[in-house]
């Protein structure tokens, strides 16, 4: 086990975890597109949380990618209770696995979420001071409602992505660290 208390198998939980929320977000929007009969619409996607240049991206310290993927977490996992509240009250009954869907998104985001603040916490990193209050119910059509819908989901799965980027060379990161500190080890035995 690690000294700072992260075993690669924490890792790959987590970035196992992250592959699957990837996989459920691409079957989910493709629902959610069926659904709302968005088949042959193009959607200019509205600046959101993961719209992070990737020159500012590249320039952060792992440990920063970590923390700025919480806040993003934090901050879709509050849209995401948004648009299911605005769904509930849209969606027929015919299209109940739609919001089913969803809401299982938002209990895998939640323990995604949680899964990365422990991480980061086992890490020393200061805690994630997010936004805790409500996301605002904006105002609009229901068209607009499920447009904010189909952003979010595609939002979500552009972090799940760069979260994956980020975890896999943090563990990278991690069992180098491990790697000289048991070589360091090996040699001060001798």
């Amino acid at each position: 086990m690690e000294s700072d208390g992260l075993s690669p198998d924490r890792y790959s939980r987590v970035i196992q975890q992250l592959r699957q929320i990837r996989a459920d977000l691409i079957l989910l929007t493709e629902k959610y597109v069926e659904t709302h009969g968005f088949n042959n619409m193009n959607f200019d996607p509205p600046g959101g949380s993961a719209t992070m240049g990737s020159g500012s991206w590249a320039e952060m310290a792992t440990e920063e990618r970590l923390l700025a993927n919480i806040s993003a977490y934090m901050v879709l996992e509050k849209q995401l209770m948004q648009v299911i509240a605005e769904q509930g009250e849209s969606l027929l009954e015919e299209e109940s696995d739609l919001h089913e869907g969803l809401r299982g998104m938002l209990m895998k985001v939640s323990a995604l979420r949680a899964q990365l603040e422990h991480l980061g916490g086992t890490m020393g990193l200061k805690e994630c001071a997010g936004d805790t209050d409500e996301v605002d119910r904006p105002s609009g059509s229901v068209f607009e409602m499920k447009v904010r819908g189909y952003h979010l989901l595609n939002e979500l799965s552009v972090w799940a992505v760069r979260s994956l980027r980020d975890l896999r060379k943090l563990q990278r990161e991690r069992e180098k660290l491990v790697s000289q500190a048991e070589a360091s080890a090996e040699s001060s035995e001798l």
